[in-house]
């Protein structure tokens, strides 16, 4: 009778478990250590591959009878498979009965139901994780609420210990009114607004009393009962239903008859500095821009100071003598020393490092800390594998390339990794799929040649009170979507801390988030336009303001801009019919780039 021992050791699945773990072997491999043996003529691999094959997805809803049909699978074999699989299900199904979900405000007061007979105020707090399970309740604060005495940090510092995804804010009123006081509409406004900022958003706050109970969720949902505080797999939060219906702005913008600009050539088997799957990418607006620009502006210096893709430097690199580019993304920043910096390099030295690193066979490898949190999600894992242990050879290897060359091979990384990643276009979520193809493929990049170039990763609102430019062009995000959170696996590839990650997308814990995701964004932008030492103020939006996505919604309205800019001086407006990167489901229509051009009045 065949067994696993008949089998070639570098094939045999108990040394690969031994020495890889679980994650390295298929299904059929893991059945084949728990048979054993095979049966004769047919050793343990081939027939574990037959009953996989056989049953599929159903592998779990099988029974001794089913097995017994298998030939060879007789009644010991087939109790020691069904054995296994009941054994797991019932572990699963007692951790899923421990699991309280909080789904609306009914759940809500099945928790917190002794606090209508108290005689005090308390102050009640449930942290939920993603899948709004109840991770901790705790009482926040007993007595009168009080705006001066009750602080935000009272209610997110266990949020942030525990990795909470949200919060729900429970109220007692001991004189049997549930309805909200003023001081209770202040204190959801305030810690709505904190949670927003905090990245921790308040799903609601219910007041309770022994009359009943009131839910500013339901009341602002225009509910009579408990309404599910998750639909479509959307959680809705109270900063989103609290904010005042913002009206819409028709502002009148001009159009321009769009000339050629230079775009840089596509150079074969090379990435370009556009060839990025990027929200807020203008590269296809690109004539237009430079079009206004060059009818409305005059200047030797050019500063982007949300620089993203970097194209749009890449332009004006063609036609201004000196070009300042500027973000805060770790990722970007590499990109922009690989693509525009003056350092010396060797095309030959990068296209032979490059050669050698797809020469790799990701079964070669040993598991890594990319391929052991990606691998298998975002990407398949030998392709995982690869992209980690090319990232780990530059690194080790930095000492012998030069800084220009250990950035074109980090960005020939970046680009060849997000190329195929299992992904809508960014890293918020990846496509749940059985199979991933191992498709990695390294290609260099070809870099811009550019006449004078000072690079930054500065917070905008700084830098811009250190430099003095002709021209300062600015996108900023606008809306409440983080970069740092979007293009978190960029940027631990490029950062390499290996840090430790969370949530079902493996995010690490949040850092350089921006205050334009936020409802200060308004007011930042104001600190950065009236900062800024230029001739020119060019300023780049979208009108999704209004768009029926909360996370798509502007923060800042174009009445606003308008008005912001026009302080510092005469300001035009030009629009264009655009539909901008969308990799959802958000539904808007009339999608419009605008332009504002301000000439800057000193006087």
């Amino acid at each position: 009778m065949a067994k696993i021992k008949d089998i070639p050791k570098v094939d045999r699945p108990r040394e690969r478990f031994l020495k890889k773990g679980p994650e390295a072997l298929s299904k059929s491999d893991l059945l084949a250590i728990l048979l054993g043996s095979g049966i004769k003529g047919k050793n343990v691999q081939k027939l574990s591959q037959q009953i996989i094959k056989k049953f599929g997805k159903n592998f779990l809803n099988i029974t001794v009878d089913d097995l017994q049909k298998v030939s060879g699978i007789g009644q010991a074999k087939a109790l020691q498979i069904a054995s296994a699989i009941s054994l797991v299900k019932r572990y699963y199904a007692d951790e899923k009965t421990n699991e309280i979900v909080i789904k609306n405000s009914q759940d809500v007061l099945s928790l917190t139901y002794g606090l209508k007979e108290k005689k005090k105020e308390y102050l009640v707090c449930l942290y939920l994780n993603a899948r709004n399970v109840l991770l901790k309740k705790e009482v926040v604060s007993v007595g009168l609420l009080d705006k001066t005495l009750l602080h935000p940090r009272e209610i997110f510092y266990p949020a942030t210990e525990i990795n909470a995804a949200s919060i729900i804010l429970v109220h007692n009123h001991p004189s049997g009114d549930s309805s909200p006081s003023e001081k209770d509409i202040h204190i959801v406004e305030k810690i709505a607004q904190a949670g927003e900022i905090m990245g921790i958003p308040v799903v609601d706050f219910v007041i309770i009393s022994e009359s009943g109970h009131y839910s500013f969720y339901e009341k602002l949902k225009n509910q009579n009962k408990g309404f599910d505080y998750v639909a479509d797999g959307v959680q809705g939060t109270l900063f989103d239903l609290l904010e005042i219906e913002k009206p819409s702005y028709e502002i009148s913008a001009e159009k321009i008859q769009e000339t050629y600009f230079h775009i840089p050539q596509i150079k074969e088997n090379h990435f370009q500095l556009h060839n990025r799957r990027y929200i807020g990418n203008k590269y296809k607006l690109i004539k237009w821009i430079f079009s206004i620009l060059d009818k409305e502006c005059k200047g030797d210096s050019f500063a982007d100071i949300f620089a993203g893709t970097g194209v749009v430097a890449a332009v004006a690199s063609k036609h201004f003598n000196e070009i300042i580019l500027n973000d805060f993304l770790h990722s970007n920043h590499a990109v922009y020393k690989a693509f525009f910096d003056k350092e010396n390099w060797s095309r030959e030295k990068i296209n032979n490092i490059i050669k050698d690193y797809n020469n790799i066979n990701g079964g070669d490898l040993d598991e890594n800390y990319f391929s052991i949190n990606f691998g298998g999600k975002y990407f398949s894992k030998n392709s995982a594998k690869i992209i980690g242990f090319i990232r780990e050879n530059i690194e080790e290897n930095k000492n012998k390339l030069t800084e220009r060359e250990y950035y074109i091979l980090m960005a020939s990384l970046l680009y060849s990794t997000d190329k195929i990643a299992n992904t809508v276009g960014h890293y918020d979520a990846y496509f749940k799929k059985e199979f991933i193809e191992d498709n990695f493929f390294m290609r260099p990049i070809d870099p811009v040649e550019v006449k004078a170039v000072s690079i930054f990763r500065e917070d905008a609102n700084l830098l811009v009170r250190q430099i003095q430019t002709d021209i300062v062009y600015i996108d900023p995000p606008y809306n409440s979507r983080q970069y740092s959170r979007f293009y978190h696996i960029l940027e631990t590839l490029t950062k390499w801390d290996k840090p430790e990650l969370h949530g079902v997308a493996l995010k690490p814990k949040p850092e350089n988030m921006s205050d334009y995701c936020r409802v200060s964004a308004k007011d930042r932008f104001a600190e950065l336009v009236n900062d800024i030492n230029a001739k020119y103020l060019v300023v780049s939006y979208n009108n999704t303001y209004d768009s029926k996505s909360n996370s798509s919604q502007n923060k800042i309205t174009l009445e606003e801009i308008k008005n912001i800019l026009s302080k510092r001086g005469k300001t035009k407006i030009f629009e264009k019919d655009y539909r901008h990167f969308n990799a959802g489901n958000t539904d808007f229509n009339n999608h419009k780039e605008y332009l504002f051009v301000t000439n800057v009045n000193y006087e």
